[in-house]
């Protein structure tokens, strides 16, 4: 059995391969990787960032050390862990490709989070906040299945989906909202 490293406020380090390896199954190659670098610190001075609140305002993640894994892409652990990584990542991939996320983000103490998805909308219709779950709340979908992100969303409040559609037409609408996204990867 391997030693529990301890998790120390101040340390910095890049991505994993784990990491990388979990990211490119939604991102591909549509983030530079080696850009990537994780605190387990406050971003925000004077500790004033929240112990369950993650960042990611300049395409670097930012995790209180309630929140930080020393490797997010081990299997081992919880799905919650993994959709955190995944949001997170995914304004990583907002900042990487010219969305003002710093400035953004800094109203995200009111952004709404929920969604639902519409036909007629892709991803850039929705809030970066939005934006960032609709990733997460697909990548628990298409890599857990129905049950576990239905699981997800009533038990863990992990997945911020209010729509009323469920099933495959589910699945269809999460593909047309990300159409201009995923073909980017």
């Amino acid at each position: 059995m391997g030693q529990v490293q301890d998790k120390k406020e101040g340390t910095l380090r890049l991505l994993t391969l784990n990491e990388i390896a979990l990211a490119h199954r939604v991102f591909g190659g549509s983030i530079t990787y080696a850009r990537v670098w994780i605190h387990c610190d406050s971003y925000l001075p004077f500790g004033l960032q929240d112990s369950r609140t993650a960042m990611a305002p300049n395409g670097e993640l930012w995790f209180r050390k309630e929140l930080y894994e020393h490797d997010f892409g081990k299997s081992t652990h919880s799905i919650a862990t993994r959709h955190l990584f995944i949001h997170e990542m995914a304004h990583v991939w907002q900042h990487q490709h010219g969305q003002w996320v710093r400035l953004r983000g800094a109203f995200s103490w009111a952004a709404d989070y929920t969604y639902d998805l519409d036909e007629k909308k892709t991803l850039t219709d929705y809030s970066l906040e939005q934006q960032a779950q609709i990733i997460a709340d697909y990548f628990v979908l298409t890599t857990y299945g129905y049950s576990e992100w239905e699981y997800q969303k009533i038990n863990l409040r992990s997945v911020s989906y209010t729509g009323k559609v469920r099933g495959n037409t589910l699945l269809s609408l999460y593909k047309n909202t990300l159409s201009d996204f995923l073909p980017k990867r």
